[in-house]
């Protein structure tokens, strides 16, 4: 690269005499840097910026030069033949929190949406340039002014610093022409001094005294941000070094295309009967009495979305009616030419460029005006069978697309068109910046990594092989707070938070393991479906986040999952309501029949259990919640003791976070001299999560309750409850089935005896210590569970009726393993229970 300077700024002076007063600007170094270094970190980003200054005042051309290793000019200019600025315009260039917008006065079209709320963009230049000018044209006038943002950012002071600019002006372009610095720009863009005299308006920006990063701009990386940035539009050409640049979306693949005359003779007899109006065919066009000169048109539908970063400039899909060769409903707004909502899968990738001269005759009138105008009307018919002929011709293609496929496990019963494509749209839409559903506008749902390229995800999505592998499902301890599930499309994983109040619901029980895994991928494409939809994404958080609250709601009100009781009594260890509540379904989880009762002189609750012969036990339930360690005082053993005489109980069970003193302290004498047993809430909730994997019953409860008093005494009495026997009965029925299937492969029906299965269950350093009678146990409570699958006869021989498969599908309840599924499909991985399964 060259170091010479053009010093276009020094150009100016030629230009004419000054016009108005010198612009004040204000800015401070931190600010610069801020909003444009932080902002605009890439420059390709802040040229894209520039481009999108011109589209915003009403460009159909923008021109850029970068330099290349071909040629190392030291500028980098943009041009675009949209509206110029006046000097009131050339004004608001550096105010930042003003919408960068072009004298409105002077819009051409008035028709495109103005993009960006702060005018913060105006800095980006700052990235690449050191000196930035511009040249304008507006009303046969034309002004330039320049920037060095040097006078800013070299103070040491970090209070703004005020500069004032000189715009200078003139009425003839050729006095700049003669300037060789001026000339080179333009010339670089590919234009001449007879282009720009006879185009009634423009603005050139001239960069220049390039920063490092602006010296090494990848062309192929510019050219694909400005492909992306451009909407499908015949009204709007971009060439970057005298190249055009197309918009990305016209490599899209044109999966339908058909004229308007093609459509069937089916829509065009139901266009007759709403319009009233005879149609026919004739030269390609659909011509009626009242459309003498006819509607005609191409439609196409994308396999890949049209909606996306572009739409902040233009939409690239809808309806583009033309009069007269005018297009008259640019807006984005108008993009359904009236009609109410359409299918937004098959819309996001509709594009029908419709022409109708006999509406010429109404355009006139206000658009507010012309829903009452018939000939309008009609005409949206037309429009609605042409839509409706490219939504059938799209899911007939969808469908066909889908295949039959002979293999059982390769069958689609969950299409691409339900999972990926909508999951493509909604990343090609939200591309840039990836902005999503929660607070932080992170999404609620979706989770992709910040490294993936979101353009080459989407493409694979939509591409004809859609799913690349089967989707699988991780569990993660990810906190309560944290949603139900990450959906990555990258790696094809859907991460269930075991600690959401709906997964520790029904954890444990392998029936419902199923069900969640669907509720939880429903949640995540919902998401994903709304985004689809258009939906503002901030309403899109606050009607999934009242879903979210819902599902919990729901999983704490009906309550059946033992981990999610004992997390419930963990949690609310120092609530007193809900430690309360907690200690009452607790004492019902673990056999007791159980009331919650409270008020003045009454214990919390009152649990009973008939324990034959013995005859009705009565314990009394009590809660004493507290942020610290509640002292015998706060307890009062005095009047718990009361409440057990009152109720006729033969044991208290108190809970309370935690006690303070020892076996010597007065907790532990109060508890002992009184019979007041004290578990803490941790304790319980460890019980009441373990109560079915090692058969604890309510008759162990009674034991310690009766018997175990202070609270060291009840931590030994727990943890012993908890260690005997080594091994869980549920471990224990899943080993059984293990042993029961490699011995089905090892020896013959007579010899598959009780005695092999102990001896190949023993080998395994869990169970060393077990006894055949265990062994025996656990086969006959898995036969009795088995529905005829598994026989114990008598002498021991195990019979097993069915292949493994099934034999895991009847007896998951038993060992909390999760079979696999009757009927194989393409969609997941077939999984074994989430304790099995890879955590994240």
């Amino acid at each position: 690269m060259t170091s010479r300077s053009l010093e276009f700024y020094r150009a100016l002076e030629s230009l004419g005499e000054p016009v108005g007063l010198p612009l004040p600007v204000t800015l401070s170094p931190e600010l610069v840097g801020l909003l444009s270094e932080q902002l605009y970190r890439s420059p390709s980003k802040a040229i894209e910026e520039l481009v999108v200054n011109g589209f915003d005042a009403d460009a159909r051309e923008a021109r850029v030069f970068v330099p290349t290793p071909g040629n190392d000019a030291p500028f980098i200019v943009v041009y675009d033949d949209g509206s110029g600025m006046t000097y009131d315009g050339l004004a608001d260039l550096w105010k930042v929190g003003r919408a960068k917008q072009r004298d409105s006065s002077l819009r051409l079209h008035k028709e495109r949406k103005q993009i960006g709320k702060f005018g913060i963009g105006k800095l980006a230049t700052y990235t690449i340039a050191n000196r930035v000018t511009y040249v304008t044209k507006t009303n046969d006038e034309h002004l330039g002014v320049t920037i060095d943002y040097r006078q800013f950012v070299s103070s040491n002071n970090a209070e703004p610093t005020r500069i004032n600019l000189e715009v200078r002006g003139s009425g003839s372009i050729n006095i700049l022409w003669n300037e060789d610095g001026f000339r080179s720009a333009v010339e670089a863009v590919g234009l001449d001094i007879t282009q720009l005299a006879n185009q009634p308006s423009w603005t050139i920006v001239i960069l220049e005294d390039l920063k490092e990063k602006a010296r090494v701009i990848q062309v192929g990386k510019l050219k694909w941000v400005l492909r992306t940035a451009m909407p499908l539009s015949a009204h709007f050409n971009l060439l970057l070094n005298n190249e055009r640049i197309p918009s990305s979306k016209e490599d899209h693949d044109k999966v339908i295309k058909f004229n308007v005359h093609e459509i069937p003779d089916h829509r065009i007899n139901s266009i007759c009967k709403t319009t009233g109006d005879e149609w026919r065919r004739e030269n390609e066009h659909l011509l009626a009495p009242s459309f003498p000169s006819g509607i005609s048109g191409e439609v196409m539908v994308t396999r890949e979305s049209l909606m996306g970063k572009s739409e902040d400039l233009g939409r690239s899909n809808g309806f583009f009616v033309y009069i007269r060769g005018r297009l008259i409903n640019e807006k984005k707004q108008d993009a359904l030419f009236g009609l109410h909502a359409l299918l937004h899968q098959v819309w996001n990738r509709f594009r029908a460029e419709i022409h109708i001269d006999d509406l010429d005759q109404i355009l006139t009138a206000n658009r507010e005006d012309l829903q009452d105008e018939k000939l309008y009307r009609d005409a949206q018919q037309v429009l609605l069978e042409v839509f409706n002929e490219a939504r059938q011709r799209y899911e007939d293609l969808e469908k066909a697309q889908e295949g039959h496929p002979r293999l059982e496990d390769e069958q689609k019963w969950v299409p691409e068109r339900l999972v990926e494509h909508p999951t493509a749209d909604a990343l090609t839409r939200y591309s840039q910046g990836f902005r999503g559903t929660e607070a932080d506008e992170s999404w609620m749902y979706l989770n992709v990594n910040t490294s993936t390229d979101i353009q080459e995800l989407a493409a694979s999505l939509y591409a004809s092989t859609g799913r690349k592998k089967p989707y699988k499902y991780l569990y993660s301890r990810r906190g309560k707070a944290d949603r139900l599930v990450k959906y990555n499309p990258f790696d094809s994983t859907f991460t269930i938070n075991e600690d959401h109040e709906l997964s520790l619901a029904y954890q444990g029980d392998p029936n419902a393991q199923s069900l969640l895994r669907h509720i939880a991928v429903s949640e995540a494409l919902l998401e994903v479906y709304l985004r689809e939809a258009n939906i503002d994404p901030h309403i899109v958080g606050q009607v999934l986040e009242k879903r979210d609250l819902l599902l919990r709601g729901l999983a704490d009100s009906n309550m059946h999952s033992l981990p999610a009781l004992g997390d419930y009594i963990r949690r609310n260890a120092t609530d007193p309501t809900h430690l309360e509540i907690g200690l009452v379904a607790g004492a019902r989880a673990l056999g007791f029949v159980a009331k919650h009762a409270g008020g003045p002189g009454q214990p919390d609750g009152i649990a009973r259990f008939t324990d034959f012969p013995g005859g009705e036990q009565i314990i009394t339930l009590e809660a004493k919640s507290s942020h610290g360690l509640p002292s015998a005082k706060d307890i009062d053993f005095a009047a718990l003791n009361k409440h057990m005489g009152d109720s006729n109980a033969a044991g208290c069970l108190l809970v309370a976070p935690g006690y303070q003193g020892n076996e010597e302290g007065n907790s532990a004498a109060s508890a002992n001299s009184l019979r007041i047993s004290c578990w803490t809430a941790e304790q319980l909730a460890n019980v009441v999560e373990m109560a079915e994997s090692r058969q604890i019953s309510a008759r162990r409860i009674l034991e310690i309750v009766k018997g175990k008093f202070s609270p060291n005494d009840v931590s030994d009495a727990v943890n012993a409850l908890l260690s005997a026997p080594t091994w869980e009965p549920r471990s224990l029925y899943a080993a059984v089935v293990q042993a029961i299937k490699d011995a089905h492969s090892m020896f013959s029906e007579d010899t598959r005896t009780v005695q092999i299965i102990a001896t190949l269950i023993v080998q395994k350093d869990e169970f060393k210590d077990i006894q055949m009678r265990h062994v025996e146990d656990a086969i006959r409570d898995l036969a009795g569970s088995s529905q005829g699958a598994l026989l114990l006869r008598d002498g021991g021989a195990v019979i097993l009726n069915v292949d493994h498969d099934e034999l895991d599908r009847r007896v998951q309840t038993l060992t909390g393993v999760e079979g696999k599924p009757r009927r194989l499909g393409a969609f997941s991985e077939v999984l074994a229970s989430p304790e099995e399964q890879p955590k994240e």
